[in-house]
């Protein structure tokens, strides 16, 4: 698998080893970068938004086989911590491109691109139901010391499972503006709606995040 470095040659047998994790040559994992690659390189993938899940999965498998602690137990000390090194950023860089959120993000930094100096403020058109379910969350919080929660838990839970429909919508307009992304005639015009997307699923997640932490008791016994 090929990946970005500054490394021409492996510094094991000195065959040319420029843009490889492991050399082709001699199997040693390469430790000269100093510089992080390209996580779709990594995988030997093109910069695309869209990507087949089932394939990348097949990618980090192997590219994983590759640098299994096991094959590096005999090795030198110097490449079992390269290949402990490599094995980590292969985990990183796959939790980030199989995950279309993450992915995105990714995409507009290497890009050059952010979400902007004002992603800390509340999207307005989730403005009215943050506000709403952090208030409902105080209240079960407060029903709860006094053992008067069961009604309140259920209109959490209900704006639990809304909020979860809302966030698989946003991750398919996603999906959507991903495949216009990838065609470069497009890419300026989806990259506002794409930045857009990605902030309201950012709230949203939190504020899953925020309610299944406090329903967690009953939420693991369901």
């Amino acid at each position: 698998m090929a990946m970005d470095t500054d490394s021409t040659l492996c510094f094991e047998c000195g065959k040319p080893a420029a843009g490889q994790l492991v050399c082709s040559g001699c199997g040693v994992v390469q430790h000269g970068a100093t510089e992080e690659p390209d996580f779709f390189a990594l995988f030997a993938l093109p910069r695309r938004l869209s990507i087949d899940l089932a394939d990348l999965e097949a990618r980090y498998y192997a590219l994983s086989r590759e640098l299994h602690p096991d094959l590096f137990q005999t090795r030198s000390p110097a490449e079992q911590v390269a290949s402990l090194r490599a094995a980590a950023l292969v985990n990183r860089a796959y939790r980030t491109l199989r995950d279309p959120v993450r992915r995105a993000l990714y995409w507009l930094t290497i890009h050059g691109e952010a979400l902007g100096r004002n992603n800390d403020r509340v999207p307005a058109e989730l403005a009215t139901q943050v506000f709403a379910v952090q208030e409902k969350l105080e209240e079960l919080r407060e029903r709860r010391q006094t053992g008067a929660a069961e009604a309140v838990e259920g209109e959490v839970r209900e704006s639990h499972a809304l909020l979860r429909r809302q966030m698989r919508a946003l991750e398919e307009r996603l999906q959507e503006t991903f495949a216009r992304a990838d065609r470069s005639e497009e890419q300026a015009a989806s990259l506002a709606e794409t930045k857009a997307l990605l902030s309201e699923l950012h709230y949203l997640r939190t504020l899953i995040r925020d309610v299944e932490q406090e329903l967690e008791p009953e939420w693991s016994a369901s």
